[in-house]
């Protein structure tokens, strides 16, 4: 066991963050806690990596001090909280979707899902897909893939390089296929091949919707301010902290994206957290919608948190799950300014074009739906367990 001393106490609204980021120090590291008082962090290390200690030691204390620079308390703000829980249920949902074969474990942050899942996922695309339709959204499809050059454009690359996911394949060379194919093994669930036989990398796995989107509108001029709408697979690696429905490393998420003059895209922002709070309202959920930062990678946390915050840019849309006391961000709701009009020359009549985005993360709010109402559907609203059987119904009868 080691333990770093910190130069100042974690305050306990950055706890979670701060404790998210230690997951990416080293691979050795393992049972990390934050001790009482918030001062001291203790830590195990894999056998064979012991020598690390002091290093990781000193890691932990940097991250630390660059995750509360800046730091000012009481500077997120809540726009709407609904506290009053729908029911009692407090219990895991996990274990009780597996039991119903609702939901199967096919590896870290990876799973599949049952009919009812699958229905609940439905019923909500439905209702989001209608709340894009008040903004007149055309509807777009977009690839799984993102080029790495669209990720260098969006500065993803330098503000989140532990949750890219990088995609190569073998290149194209007769001897490197036949190498590959001779020697290639599986070793504790990982691919074991001659690495110097790979593509250079020049897509990965898009971690969001709303880029493709900027890629499809560069060095174009808005004759008025448009919205789309798209669902998608998205992709963030989280290492340690891929825990459940909670925290996945691929998922899904509908995207509601608007684009156009600053005024447009703020009065827009403006009526998707209204929609949002209505959405959840007829669902009957405790929530809140509340200011938040992005997760950017620690050494430029500090002043692009401070930013975002400052600024208002970005707000969570926060589930209680009941069985863990946690709150759960099912959704976001973004503005970027003129950031990505700029950087991929977007234009409108008034200049760059401003963007704002709403995104909810299906597997995300059928688990916090469900840890708030249980998995019977006798204790669900009447309009989604009407809905879910009608879903169900149709699916079994094609």
């Amino acid at each position: 066991m080691g333990f770093a001393e910190l130069r100042s106490a974690i305050p306990d609204e950055l706890t979670e963050e701060f404790l998210k980021r230690l997951a990416y120090i080293s691979e050795s590291l393992h049972n990390v806690r934050l001790l009482p008082g918030s001062t001291r962090v203790a830590f195990d290390l894999r056998p064979g990596c012991e020598h690390q200690a002091n290093l990781v030691a000193a890691q932990i204390c940097e991250v630390a001090g660059k995750v509360c620079l800046n730091y000012q308390p009481g500077t997120s703000r809540t726009r709407v909280l609904r506290e009053a829980l729908p029911t009692s249920f407090q219990d895991d949902p996990h274990s009780l979707l597996a039991q119903h074969g609702e939901i199967v474990a096919f590896g870290r942050g990876r799973y599949g899902f049952g009919p009812r899942v699958v229905a609940l996922m439905e019923h909500f695309d439905l209702r989001i897909r209608q709340m894009a339709a008040r903004f007149q959204s055309e509807p777009r499809s977009f690839p799984s893939l993102i080029g790495a050059d669209v990720l260098d454009r969006c500065r993803y690359l330098k503000n989140f390089p532990s949750s890219v996911n990088l995609v190569c394949h073998l290149r194209e060379d007769h001897n490197v296929l036949q190498e590959f194919a001779r020697l290639v093994r599986v070793e504790g669930g990982n691919l074991v091949y001659d690495r110097t036989g790979a593509s250079e990398v020049e897509c990965l796995l898009s971690p969001s919707v709303c880029f493709h989107w900027y890629t499809w509108l560069r060095d174009s001029q808005l004759p008025k301010p448009q919205a789309i709408t798209a669902v998608g697979k998205c992709f963030r690696y989280e290492s340690s902290n891929l825990t459940g429905l909670e925290r996945l490393w691929d998922f899904t998420m509908r995207e509601i994206i608007v684009a156009g003059s600053a005024a447009y895209v703020l009065s827009s922002r403006e009526r998707l957290i209204d929609l949002s709070a209505q959405f959840l309202d007829e669902l009957g959920m405790a929530y809140e919608i509340r200011t938040a930062t992005d997760p950017f990678f620690v050494d430029s946390y500090a002043v692009q948190s401070a930013y975002q915050q400052g600024f208002e840019l970005k707000f969570e849309l926060l589930a209680p799950l009941p069985y863990n006391g946690k709150k759960l961000a099912v959704g976001s709701i973004n503005y970027h300014q003129d950031f990505f009009g700029r950087s991929f020359g977007i234009e409108t009549g008034e200049g760059p074009a401003h963007t704002a985005c709403l995104g909810f993360g299906y597997e995300r709010l059928v688990l916090a739906f469900l840890a708030q109402y249980g998995v019977d559907e006798k204790n669900w609203p009447e309009s989604v367990s009407q809905c879910i059987k009608e879903v169900v119904v149709t699916a079994s009868n094609v």
